[in-house]
């Protein structure tokens, strides 16, 4: 764990941003990619150690994990990454297709022809790309792109939660695959209805796509029972 957790940290340098968003940003990471998997303590000194920080940042950190649902913090055992149960996470699946369905809604008249070409862009990167977890976070910039034209930062904030806590169960087991073929597929397509300002359809695209990866989620064999 200590070497996937430092090698993390290096491809997340921290440039400018403050000691504890960045030590966040780096546990958040490792907890999505199955690096820290549920159930998992988080030790203080240890992290504090590996990413060359005092305590101080490490217990911001996880006091933002824990409201974010990824870890919770037990009085006198510290901090755990959490493990949802399958009717948990179809629950926050639910809620995560209520939220991006109705971002989508009050995005698409307002998508520009410069969101569209961004979004483009990243499919073009996506069909090059090999890496499962840069696959993944292209997936989630695509998805934000569009959804940035709502200029709803607070649902944004929330449809991003759900995901932290949703993507980790599907994450060790993506690959580019004939699945992923399909992904992109429906991307394109969803793209192109938003370029035709087609709302039913693109509607209807995206949650087609939420609901085959409900069920692709609530398989997986991270989920506790």
């Amino acid at each position: 764990m200590s070497v996937q957790l430092k090698d993390i940290a290096e491809e997340m340098q921290q440039k400018s941003m403050a000691a504890r968003d960045w030590v966040f940003q780096v546990i958040r990471t490792a907890i999505i990619r199955g690096v820290l998997p549920g159930g998992m303590p988080l030790r203080q000194d240890e992290i504090s150690a590996q990413l060359s920080v005092s305590h101080i940042p490490v217990r911001e950190a996880f006091r933002q994990l824990d409201a974010q649902g990824l870890v919770r913090i037990y009085p006198n055992r510290g901090a755990v990454v959490t493990k949802l149960t399958r009717e948990e996470l179809e629950n926050a699946m639910d809620t995560r297709i209520v939220l991006e369905l109705g971002a989508m809604r009050a995005a698409i008249t307002h998508i520009t022809p410069d969101i569209i070409e961004r979004a483009q862009a990243i499919l073009n990167e996506a069909a090059e790309e090999t890496d499962p977890n840069k696959l993944e976070d292209l997936n989630l910039k695509f998805h934000f792109t569009l959804y940035e034209a709502a200029n709803n930062p607070f649902m944004t904030q929330l449809i991003e939660q759900l995901h932290a806590n949703v993507d980790r169960y599907i994450r060790p087991y993506y690959a580019p695959s004939e699945a992923y073929a399909q992904t992109v597929e429906e991307h394109q397509r969803l793209l192109n209805a938003c370029a035709d300002k087609d709302t039913d359809l693109a509607i209807g695209l995206l949650r087609t796509h939420l609901q085959r990866t409900k069920e692709l989620s609530k398989n997986s064999p991270l989920l506790s029972a």
